[in-house]
């Protein structure tokens, strides 16, 4: 990851930090499919921990030493917090990793790396028997834009490509679905009309104030499209 990426990156997780409603949105949607203790694969600065330490024991890793402080520091009191990690999913889970994984939760990670299919491997290696691999990762390949290319985005998926994936790393799929077909709009509007390098923060603030009525509109819209995509694979 470049230094610019990185800051980009850097920029975008503080700006979601106040999205509070919208990881709650997404914890909600993988909430039915977790078990037992939890690995969070690049957990960031803790957006998405905050709600997975609320439902049990959680590791919590990443390959940014910062990022790890701040999660260590903003959670250290938290009893269902096992500890924070520095791992870069691109080399071989370490021993220390290898404990009772029952459950690994990556969201917004794999699009970020080039042979996304060896991480789906290690993801595999380092779940125990019938453990649950849970990804969250953008979809709509027509959608890459600017955004995207200054996030460092090798890629954005279609269903067929990541069940391909997750099923030859040696999964079953359990569930999948489109996620935040509210979120297409704005990303195409920022990222290719406009050629945004970061989200507008004005626009995250009113997206997320807007969340409850998307969780609403969602029970009656037909779940064609999203600007996401879960899937939830079982180790085989």
């Amino acid at each position: 990851m470049t230094m610019d990426i990185e800051k980009t990156n850097t920029i975008t997780l503080s700006i979601l930090e106040e999205a509070t409603s919208y990881h709650r949105w997404i914890f909600e949607k993988i909430k039915p499919y977790l078990k037992g203790s939890i690995l969070e694969v690049g957990c960031g600065t803790g957006n998405l921990t905050g709600w997975l330490l609320g439902w049990g024991k959680v590791v919590a890793s990443d390959m940014n030493e910062n990022y790890l402080r701040l999660v260590e520091e903003k959670y250290r009191d938290h009893s269902s917090l096992k500890g924070v990690f520095n791992w870069d999913v691109r080399q071989e889970p370490t021993r220390e990793l290898h404990a009772s994984v029952e459950a690994i939760v990556c969201s917004n990670v794999l699009e970020h790396i080039g042979d996304d299919v060896s991480i789906l491997k290690h993801f595999h290696q380092l779940l125990s028997g019938e453990g649950r691999l849970i990804l969250l990762v953008p979809a709509l390949k027509c959608l890459y834009n600017q955004l995207d290319k200054d996030l460092g985005h090798f890629r954005r998926y279609s269903k067929k490509e990541l069940v391909s994936k997750v099923e030859r790393s040696g999964f079953r799929i359990l569930h999948l679905t489109y996620f935040n077909p509210f979120g297409i709009l704005g990303w195409f509007f920022n990222g290719s009309i406009l050629r945004r390098r970061i989200l507008p923060q004005n626009q995250v603030k009113a997206f997320n104030k807007m969340v409850p009525l998307f969780i609403s509109l969602e029970k009656i819209i037909p779940n064609w499209v999203g600007q996401s995509l879960i899937v939830v694979g079982e180790k085989l």
